[in-house]
């Protein structure tokens, strides 16, 4: 007996093996069930495997399909294996698989139409007339139209709780299907919405129950005609989850009480909003217990000193979950407070419109806020999260391709996870895009990326610093950027006056309350970075501190690699005497740096080409300083655009092999960016993990022509125009002499 199931994900694939198990151990029905992921693109092997189980199955599940490629190879397959087929069952896929649902006499494709010969068309006219069809068709059609108005009732009541609202509905749903005949195609019709209540909720019981009914209602065989199947078994919409505990918790206070005293009264962690981290999990992956890979970022956060409220969310709509777990109470909004001296979150929590029970969101659950996989509305997402005034971060599980094919790959992500995972979510206005799990090769359950997790955790604990540590205690460090190299240019960017726009940063900082000395303008802090003692060195600006080879090598990881590529530390750049320079200045509790040039102006193809690139010593040495030496408590990047995140590494998705990664280790990265080139600022975002503060572009018009110039101007057109060989002399005797006083010639 064979099951075979298309599934896009990875949260079945474990409780299907599960079931396997405890169905032939149980009822020894010698079942065989193959799972699969079906997300990404099969390549050949794959797919002849695919199809061979195909050609096999007596009942197919095929859920959650939308990628044309696999699903036109799909269809195809479908048809030529139809004969072999008991059941086909379609759930929430695009509609030409719909149309291949087939349960006994209920057919998708005659029941909703489809493309189809002239023969076929007449048998199915004469089927619609019939009063059995009828009844199949208004059945379906009812029940569709009924929990469609209970959710719309629902949501106008209540504003975005549909999704929670429908789970609710599917609940009640198999008490009603009781009353419903079980003959004829109305039998086929309540067999497939008992199918359906069993998938919405996945538990392992729920899981060995769906195959169970399948097997029982449409595979011919006698040692199933006996078999008992449960009714769906019901979990919560929303709840609250921890490893810690197996039961979940349907209210924050529920969840705090035993969160608060699960250690006695040595417990360190408390639900401190300003501690507290808020994750958004994908309720499937709870609800099947295929749940490894968030238990290992929940302990890695927890490792940090941070408390987590691990909220299931409903996947269509994060802001269900949001409102009953990390939202306390609305609040006025009111005008911003400077209040000197004092953290940012005391600073400015009167604008909030909502008090908090988080101090940062993440959302693991790989889809956009508001809309989940079946759709983006960034502007109700938007509106949410500014009202809740919390960071929002999106890290990623690799649920379309394994961790091995990922870890391989020279650009990371395939494009379905990097659409749907990344570029998606940023809509919402997400950050930080770490891979924190995925599966590997052979296996059915997600596991988490241990150092991943780790580095993950350690950033929200960076950032949650900067919401809570008093103003004059945090240590910032600005980086500015000079290109092309060695010839004047410190302090570029693209449409930005930078010493100005650093100097009036410098001074709103120190307005705020942070610990800085601000030069008296924006020439003499130029002056200050150019000169000091540049000269001593023979570098392009004052140097700040030299680090010697044997505290590079104490600091960073990573020397034996970046001698490979750049020889023996310190190396030929940003050197001097056998030391590493770090050229820049220090302001108090601020230092203002200037990246080293990227290395590889000279041969650029040789980046392009080489796989094993890398920044050189002076590069890593003056990030490593940033961080471990100086302290700073962010970073800040001025300007469009810097080098440090097209390093080598992957596109997006990136390893702990990848330079970006290694480079801005546990820093906050703010990046000061020009608001019209997008594109190399999503490149920042993913690859260097940044905060993307936008600036406009000057404005800028046809300034015209003025005095001399407007006359040389007349004179050149009236010396095309000229015809008299005299008048062109008199004119080109007067153009000189006009170019002379312009200093165009000499």
């Amino acid at each position: 007996m064979n099951i075979t199931v298309l599934y896009v994900g990875s949260s079945l694939l474990a409780p299907l093996k599960q079931a396997e198990r405890e169905i032939n151990r149980e009822h020894a029905l010698d079942l065989r069930v193959a799972a699969y992921n079906f997300g990404a693109s099969l390549t050949e092997d794959e797919w002849l495997e695919v199809e061979g189980d195909l050609s096999a199955a007596d009942v197919v599940f095929v859920i959650h399909v939308m990628d044309g490629e696999n699903a036109a190879r799909l269809l195809d397959a479908l048809e030529r294996f139809k004969a072999r087929h008991h059941a086909v069952i379609v759930i929430n896929c695009m509609p030409d698989l719909m149309r291949r649902t087939r349960m006994g006499k209920l057919d998708f494709g005659r029941m909703f139409g489809g493309k189809r010969d002239a023969e076929t068309q007449g048998r199915v006219d004469a089927a619609k007339g019939s009063g059995e069809e009828k009844r199949a068709r208004h059945l379906a059609s009812r029940v569709g139209a009924w929990m469609g108005e209970q959710a719309r009732a629902k949501r106008e009541k209540k504003g975005h709780g549909s999704s929670a609202q429908y789970l609710k509905l599917v609940d009640r749903l198999p008490s009603i299907l009781r009353f419903i005949p079980s003959a004829g195609r109305l039998r086929d019709v309540k067999n497939y919405l008992y199918l359906f209540c069993y998938f919405l909720q996945p538990t392992p019981a729920n899981i060995r129950s769906m195959l169970l009914y399948a097997i029982k209602n449409y595979v011919p065989d006698e040692r199933v005609y006996g078999i008992k199947v449960a009714q769906p078994e019901t979990m919560p919409a929303v709840a609250i989850y921890h490893p810690d505990v197996p039961a979940l918790f349907e209210t924050f206070a529920a969840y705090r009480k035993w969160y608060e005293r699960r250690d006695g009264k040595n417990n360190q962690l408390k639900l401190n909003p300003e501690k507290t981290i808020g994750l958004l999990l994908m309720r499937p992956q709870i609800v099947s217990r295929t749940r490894r890979h968030y238990d290992g970022l929940i302990r890695a956060i927890e490792a940090e000193g941070l408390a987590v409220l691990p909220a299931i969310s409903t996947l269509m709509d994060n802001r269900e979950a949001c409102e009953k777990f990390f939202v306390e109470e609305e609040r006025a909004e009111g005008k911003r407070k400077k209040v000197k001296g004092k953290s940012v979150d005391e600073a400015e929590r009167v604008e909030l419109r909502r008090k908090s029970r988080v101090s940062q969101i993440v959302s693991l659950t790989g889809f956009s806020f508001v809309g989940g996989p079946a759709m983006n509305d960034s502007r109700a997402a938007a509106e949410f999260l500014r009202g809740l005034n919390r960071p929002f971060r999106s890290a990623v599980s690799l649920d379309m391709q394994t961790i091995e094919a990922w870890q391989e790959s020279l650009t990371g992500l395939n494009p379905v996870q990097a659409g749907m995972q990344v570029a998606i979510p940023e809509l919402d206005g997400a950050t930080e895009p770490f891979v924190y799990g995925g599966v590997r090769a052979g296996s059915c359950e997600p596991e988490p990326l241990e150092d991943r997790c780790r580095r993950l955790a350690q950033r929200l604990n960076r950032w949650n610093r900067l919401q809570t540590a008093r103003r004059e205690e945090l240590r910032l460090a600005m980086l500015v950027f000079c290109f092309p190299p060695n010839k004047g240019n410190i302090g570029t960017a693209a449409d930005l006056d930078v010493f100005p726009s650093v100097w009036e940063t410098l001074r709103r900082l120190k307005s705020d309350g942070y610990d800085l000395e601000v030069p008296e303008s924006a020439d003499a802090l130029r002056l200050m970075l150019l000169g000091g003692n540049s000269d001593s060195f023979g570098a392009t600006a004052n140097v700040a501190y030299r680090m010697s080879v044997d505290e590079y090598i104490r600091l960073c990881p990573y020397v034996e690699e970046i001698e490979t590529e750049w020889g023996r530390a310190p190396g030929a750049i940003n050197s001097f005497g056998g030391d590493l320079l770090i050229q820049g200045i220090k302001l108090g509790q601020v230092f203002l740096g200037v990246q080293p040039t990227f290395g590889y102006e000279g041969d650029p193809l040789r980046l392009l080409m080489a796989r094993s690139g890398a920044p050189h010593h002076g590069f890593m040495a003056l990030y490593t300083f940033l961080e471990k030496v100086f302290r700073a408590d962010a970073l800040i990047h001025v300007g469009t655009h810097g080098a440090m995140e097209f390093m080598p590494g992957k596109q997006v998705g990136l390893s702990n092999e990848c330079w970006p990664d290694r480079l801005i280790g546990e820093l906050p990265n703010i990046y000061i960016y020009s608001v019209n080139n997008p594109s190399e600022g999503s490149i920042a975002k993913r690859r260097s993990y940044a905060e993307l503060i936008s600036y406009l572009t000057p404005p800028i018009e046809n300034a015209g022509l003025y005095r001399e110039l407007a006359s040389l101007k007349e004179l050149l057109t009236a010396y095309r125009m000229a015809t008299d060989e005299r008048e062109r002399e008199q004119l080109f005797a007067t153009i000189e002499e006009t170019s002379r006083k312009l200093n165009f010639i000499s």
